[in-house]
C-alpha cells in the first residue's frame, strides 16, 4: 500500500459525447464556445469535468474496489474510427454497441455490468493543458474517455435520454508525457493517418482497450455523478477517473495534433472547463482491475 502510495504521488507531481442542438466548439472567445452552450450545460448542478483534490489523506481513506472487465475487453479487436470534428473516436461496431463491458464489485459501479460504447480523445496545443479533469487545479496533456452504458438499456442514445444518473459509467484515464512511444496507441495511430479532415472515418484492427489502461493492476480511481462533457450535458454519467497516469509520447500525441477540425484548423484544445462541485461527493477508491470469468 505504501508504494503503491509513493508511485502515486511521484507520477501525480510529474504528472461523448452528447446531442448538440447545434454546431459548439471549445473557443471561449466565439459565439458556439462553452458558455454559449445553454440550457442543461449551464443551469445543471452536476456538470462535468471537475477538479480532483488529492492528497495523502484522501488516499489513505480511499476503500478497496475491484473492477472487472470481460474477455473481450483484454482481447485485440477490428475497430471503427472517425474524426467528428470535435475529438478523434474509436468504436467496436458501428451503432456503438460491443461484447466488451465493465462491471463493478460490491458499492463499485453502481453494482451495474456496463457495455463499452466508444473510446475518444481530449488534448491541449502543449503538455500543461488538455485534460478536461484537474488534479489539484493541474491540467495534463490528453484524457481518453471510455464511454460504456449500462445493460439495462438497449443503447447509448436510450440510455442518455434517460434521467438515470448512473445510466452511463465513463471511465477517464490520464495520458503523461514519455520519451518511450506507447504501443498501445500503435492501432489507433495507424488508422489516424486516413482522418486528416472532419467527418472522415476508417476501420482498424488489433484495438486492446486494457492496454490503454494504466499497467498497474491496481491504481486509484475517484467516482462522482455527473454529466458529458459535451451539449447537451446530460446528467447521466457515473464518472471513474483513474489517477494514476498512463503514458503517451510528445511524436504520438503530436499526430493528434495534426488532424483537422470541423473548421479545418488544428484539431487541439477541446476539452470543456473545470465545472463547480455544487457539494457533490468525490469517491476514492483502490481499484484492482481483474479479468472476469465469463
Amino acid at each position: 500500500m505504501k508504494l503503491a502510495l509513493l508511485f502515486f504521488c511521484a507520477a501525480f507531481l510529474f504528472i461523448t459525447p452528447g446531442k448538440a442542438n447545434g454546431p459548439f466548439c471549445y473557443d471561449e472567445d466565439e459565439d458556439c464556445g462553452p458558455k454559449s452552450w445553454g440550457d442543461t450545460c449551464n443551469k445543471g448542478r452536476r456538470q462535468s469535468p471537475v477538479n480532483i483534490e488529492i492528497n495523502y489523506d484522501v488516499l489513505n481513506k480511499a476503500n478497496k474496489a475491484q473492477l472487472y472487465y470481460s474477455r473481450d475487453y483484454s482481447r485485440s479487436q477490428d475497430f471503427i474510427l472517425k474524426n467528428n470534428g470535435h475529438t478523434i473516436q474509436a468504436s467496436l461496431r458501428a451503432d456503438l454497441t460491443s461484447t466488451s463491458y465493465l462491471q463493478g464489485g460490491q458499492d463499485n459501479l453502481a453494482n451495474k455490468r456496463y457495455v463499452f460504447s466508444q473510446l475518444h480523445f481530449h488534448w491541449g496545443s502543449n503538455k500543461d493543458q488538455g485534460t478536461e479533469h484537474t488534479f489539484n487545479d493541474k491540467s495534463y496533456p490528453m484524457e481518453g474517455h471510455f464511454v460504456h452504458y449500462s445493460s439495462e438499456f438497449n443503447s447509448l442514445t436510450e440510455a442518455i435520454n434517460s434521467t438515470d444518473p448512473n445510466a452511463l459509467a465513463v471511465v477517464g484515464v490520464v495520458y503523461v508525457l514519455s520519451d518511450d512511444d506507447n504501443t498501445a496507441f500503435k492501432p489507433i495511430l495507424k488508422a489516424l493517418k486516413n482522418l486528416k479532415k472532419s467527418g472522415d472515418q476508417t476501420n482498424g484492427a488489433n484495438l486492446n482497450l486494457v492496454k490503454l489502461l494504466p499497467k498497474q493492476e491496481r491504481f486509484y480511481t475517484f467516482q462522482y455523478n455527473g454529466s458529458l462533457t459535451t451539449p447537451d450535458c446530460a446528467e447521466v454519467v457515473l464518472w471513474n477517473v483513474i489517477g494514476n497516469g498512463a503514458r503517451i509520447s510528445k511524436s504520438q500525441l503530436q499526430q493528434f495534433r495534426d488532424v483537422l477540425d470541423a473548421h479545418n484548423k488544428p484539431l487541439e484544445n477541446n476539452f470543456r472547463p473545470v465545472q463547480d462541485l455544487n457539494e457533490r461527493e468525490i469517491r476514492a477508491y483502490e481499484t484492482q482491475v481483474i479479468l472476469s470469468k465469463y
